[in-house]
């Protein structure tokens, strides 16, 4: 999500720069469905991490929600290389064992 939202100001302040556009220029170059996309994937990353995370605290499930809607690009390569190749279920070690267990 905050990378679409990087990228499209990134395209907008160049763009204003070389040519000088008015504020329609980005409502009429970024299509809706890029953002609905992007919405989308946010959504269903949450949806992953929520379901991952079921048997750790309220609070913790939530921050780690919003993490993951944030930053639905990170979230997914972290998911793909630990839970998908390294095949490591969601419940198997769960961070409030992983600080409990660093901090001793």
């Amino acid at each position: 999500m905050l990378e679409l939202f990087t990228a499209f100001q990134i395209l907008e302040h160049y763009s204003n720069i070389n040519e000088g556009l008015s504020d329609d220029y980005f409502k009429t170059k970024i299509p809706t469905s890029w953002i609905v996309f992007a919405i989308l994937i946010a959504l269903i990353t949450s949806y992953i991490a929520y379901s991952c995370n079921q048997y750790e605290s309220p609070a913790t499930r939530s921050l780690v929600t919003l993490i993951a809607f944030f930053f639905s690009g990170f979230y997914l390569i972290y998911y793909f290389i630990v839970h998908v190749l390294f095949d490591r279920p969601c419940s198997s070690r769960t961070i409030t064992n992983i600080v409990k267990n660093f901090s001793k």
